[in-house]
């Protein structure tokens, strides 16, 4: 080694480290005055736990809960002042929530908010309401995972990351939802199928006076019915990829959170499925609405049995003609067995529409029978009683007995002989 270059190469090393100090420390001030300047980032909010500028979920509903007043008096501004987005995304995700809720009045309307499991750093926001005054407070309308982040100590939109399932689940289902209220029901439609819903609307009445009529069933609570433009539309609205054949008219719980046993149930109607002025349309609204009131006497047994369930709906209906029953008794009721169709959890899978239909029959027969033989009181007990049953033939035969006092045998005959009187 050259002893005499030593010197030079300690001074050229002090001058570098001195320069790289000075680059750090400079460095160092630069990003302290960008984190201090307001206005130039956008802080994710985490959702593990603690964190610096972390919200709790509850901070968020609360934001949010005071920006849905701007929805109830249709004022768009002061929507978009409320809830600022960056970003294309969360303002789009925030303008298709203004577009499909501000159109429908609401008496009530709120958000539940928690942290997403499946999504690290959103949040999944449920916009719960009732729509016209009707059903539970708790009814989910619109569900968004939103992105929430603090800008100069506010709460900011900066993402959407709502799969495409839930984000058309609900009321965003409709591309222009529109409401039809009575005294007796709250219509939801698309915009162009208005006619349709003040139809329906107008003919709930009747519908309820009948199930009166036959039932002895009322209630004061209006009904909410959803009138779909397509099956397209029904399949997005239950979250589904596609919507079945029984699902052109069909009665179901409202979603809420948590799950709430709400009576009058919902009614989902398909609007392609009815003609112009259609006769059929007051019977199948009558069918509908003896879900509606009578679906609650099963909330709390084992089982709803769709014979006894559609039995009622049928029988109430009006519409159908018994022949088909009537020819299939006669060759001995060996299509589908009375005491086999007890048990059954499901009328339509696996089923060709006649058979189906004859199901159907078969329900409405035993209603008409069980309240013709014993009357309403008796009917709705024992259906109560077998509902809360393993829907075995032996647990039915006891219920008959217990409650009808009579064998299977002696009852059976007794139908298939009723059923030889009906239209």
């Amino acid at each position: 080694m050259d002893v005499r270059r030593q010197p030079g190469r300690s001074r050229v090393r002090l001058v570098l480290l001195l320069v790289v100090a000075a680059l750090f420390v400079a460095s160092a001030l630069a990003f302290d005055e960008a984190a201090r300047a307001p206005g130039r980032r956008v802080a994710i909010v985490s959702v593990g736990g603690p964190s610096p500028g972390g919200v709790p979920a509850a901070t968020v509903q609360r934001w949010i809960d005071a920006a849905l007043p701007a929805l109830r008096v249709h004022d768009n501004a002061a929507w978009r002042a409320a809830l600022v987005a960056r970003g294309p995304a969360a303002r789009r995700s925030l303008d298709d929530l203004y577009r499909h809720l501000a159109p429908i009045p609401w008496a009530l309307l709120h958000a539940s908010v928690r942290t997403s499991r499946q999504v690290p750093g959103a949040y999944d926001v449920k916009i719960e309401g009732r729509p016209g005054g009707a059903g539970p407070s708790e009814r989910v309308v619109a569900e968004r995972l939103l992105v929430v982040g603090r800008e100069s100590g506010r709460l900011v939109v900066t993402g959407d990351r709502t799969p495409s399932r839930t984000a058309h689940e609900y009321l965003m289902a409709f591309r222009a939802p529109r409401l039809v209220a009575r005294d007796d029901a709250v219509v939801i439609c698309g915009a162009s199928w208005r006619p349709l819903a003040g139809e329906l609307a107008a003919d709930m009445p009747q519908a309820r006076a009948r199930v009166k009529a036959v039932l002895a069933v009322t209630g004061d609570r209006p009904i909410v019915l959803f009138l779909y433009s397509s099956a397209a539309e029904v399949a997005a609205y239950l979250g589904q990829t596609r919507a079945s054949v029984r699902e052109r008219y069909f009665a179901r719980l409202p979603t809420t959170v948590p799950t709430t046993l709400w009576w009058p149930t919902d009614i989902g109607v398909l609007a392609s499925a009815l003609g112009p002025a259609d006769p059929w349309t007051p019977h199948m609204l009558a069918h509908e609405v003896t879900h509606t009131l009578t679906w609650r006497w099963f909330y709390h047994t084992v089982h709803q049995p769709p014979l006894l369930l559609e039995g009622m709906a049928t029988d109430v209906e009006d519409w159908s003609s018994y022949a088909p029953l009537r020819v299939a008794v006669a060759h001995g009721d060996r299509r589908l067995p009375l005491l086999k169709l007890f048990a059954s959890r499901d009328l339509w899978s696996g089923n060709r529409m006649a058979k189906v239909e004859l199901a159907y029959l078969e329900g409405g027969a035993l209603v008409k029978y069980l309240i013709a033989r014993w009357g309403l009181a008796t009917m709705r007990r024992f259906s109560v009683d077998v509902a809360d049953t393993s829907l075995r033939p032996a647990a039915v035969k006891r219920v008959v007995r217990r409650d009808l006092g009579v064998s299977w045998t002696s009852f059976y005959a007794g139908w298939t002989s009723y059923v030889m009187t009906l239209p």
